[in-house]
């Protein structure tokens, strides 16, 4: 029976439809298949087992790490004498390392303990500062984290990979099928792009359930599940706050690790840190600072003085001349028109400003050195602002920088530079990237 080019098309493209219905039912059956149960609650107990609440976490989370782990893991280090915490202010913790740690730690409790090492000042470091970076850089943070406490669940036999490389590559393989039946009914293009969908869903299943139960995994969950269930029963356990460690000891460690000591984790966030919000050691003494990102106030924020004059200039004068001629008019007008008249004036008023200010810093400059507490870039890739937050350890607020591409290349937050600017505009001229390194920045 000749279909004609036609009827092969059509019956190409129904082989290619229902090659990519089956994939797409296989991958969803090994999901399903893989997908870790519901582990059952066991006997209420406060007996502990030997995981760590980290991985007491994995556990009851359907072997899946959370962000309630990383800060139950400081509590415990905290529990095992490992670090101090203390209070200064209504709901201001302190974290205090020990000269010398004595306890055997797992890799990601070690790794915790370097991101206190890193940000700490004389060995304190307060508990706000504790966050792991800005959000990219947080994620990496924590996804190191879980892929350690996964780690240490297999090597204990309490989980094994769900989705293994021999899985991955049969369904790969069975990606190529569909692709080339789409290439032969339409074109190159969609089939690569059907092949990378195919891969992109791969990825996603692998990385929402990377890990699946054990026998042991299941015995460990249950058990967990019941110290869980008996923690919950004490009301007033939830409201501890981590200065009640030595009371309970390493108890409200594993209360945060299971998610009913929420009092004991909230002050200690562990997680992205703040664009606006950060603390600063500069100077002798911890301090929280906060941080603007100015782009409309003040007025000519980082522009060039000529630049600034030419615009404040032309603003003034126009606004000036506009309530000149209709002036009277807009006065008499009332209503909306008021309005305009007020917003006129502003603007004469405004323009003058940066005009006198951008003709004082022409001769003017100022250096100003400290600590980059925040890298910080805006807007999209037609017009990205960047800005820079440097402590000079003479004010609570900061405004940050608004730097040139240039000068923002190369920069790491934490690191002390000096920048020279403006006085008045805040224009930066010069980064040097550290205070005794006469090497430019940008």
């Amino acid at each position: 029976m000749d279909l004609g080019f036609e009827g092969t098309d059509l019956l190409l493209a129904l082989a290619a439809g229902a090659s990519v219905v089956a994939w797409l039912l296989g991958a969803g059956a090994v999901y399903l298949a893989r997908r870790p149960p519901e582990p059952s609650v066991g006997p209420r107990t406060l007996d502990l087992g030997t995981e760590p609440p980290a991985v007491a976490n994995f556990l009851v989370n359907r072997f899946t790490v959370t962000d309630a782990a990383v800060p139950a893991t400081l509590i415990d280090l905290a529990a095992r004498n490992v670090v101090d915490i203390e209070q200064r202010g209504p709901d201001v913790f302190f974290v205090r390392l020990r000269s010398s740690v004595d306890e055997s730690l797992t890799v990601y409790e070690e790794y915790v303990l370097d991101h206190l090492r890193k940000h700490a000042s004389d060995g304190v470091v307060p508990a706000e500062a504790l966050t792991t970076g800005p959000q990219e850089e947080s994620k990496r943070w924590g996804r190191v984290f879980r892929n350690q406490v996964d780690a240490d669940a297999q090597r204990r036999g309490l989980s094994r990979d769900a989705f293994d490389g021999t899985v991955f590559t049969i369904l790969t393989g069975a990606a190529v099928g569909p692709a080339l039946l789409i290439w032969a009914a339409w074109e190159f293009e969609p089939s690569v792009g059907a092949f990378f969908v195919a891969l992109v869903l791969l990825g996603w299943i692998r990385a929402r359930h990377p890990q699946r139960e054990t026998p042991a995994g299941l015995e460990a969950a249950s058990r967990w599940l019941g110290v869980r269930a008996e923690l919950a029963e004490n009301a007033e356990f939830t409201q501890h706050s981590p200065l009640t460690v030595e009371l309970w000891d390493r108890l409200l460690a594993y209360g945060a690790a299971l998610g009913v000591a929420a009092g004991a984790s909230r002050p200690l966030p562990m997680g992205v840190e703040s664009d606006t919000h950060a603390w600063s050691a500069h100077g002798g003494r911890w301090r929280p600072v906060r941080i603007a990102y100015p782009r409309v106030w003040p007025p000519g924020w980082g522009a060039h003085p000529l630049a600034a004059f030419a615009v404040g200039l032309a603003a003034a004068v126009g606004s000036g001349f506009v309530l000149y001629t209709v002036g009277p008019t807009l006065l008499d007008a009332g209503g909306f028109a008021s309005v305009v008249l007020l917003g006129m004036c502003a603007a004469v008023v405004v323009g003058v400003a940066v005009v006198l200010m951008a003709g004082a810093d022409w001769k003017t400059a100022v250096e100003v050195t400290g600590p980059i507490l925040r890298l910080r870039t805006f807007g999209d890739d037609e017009k990205r602002r960047y800005y820079v937050a440097v402590d000079d350890g003479s004010s609570p607020v900061i405004r940050a920088f608004r730097v040139k591409e240039r000068h923002y290349s190369g920069l790491q937050q934490g690191e002390v530079i000096t920048v020279r600017t403006t006085k008045n505009l805040a224009h930066v001229q010069w980064i040097i990237a550290r205070a005794d390194d006469p090497t430019f920045a940008g």
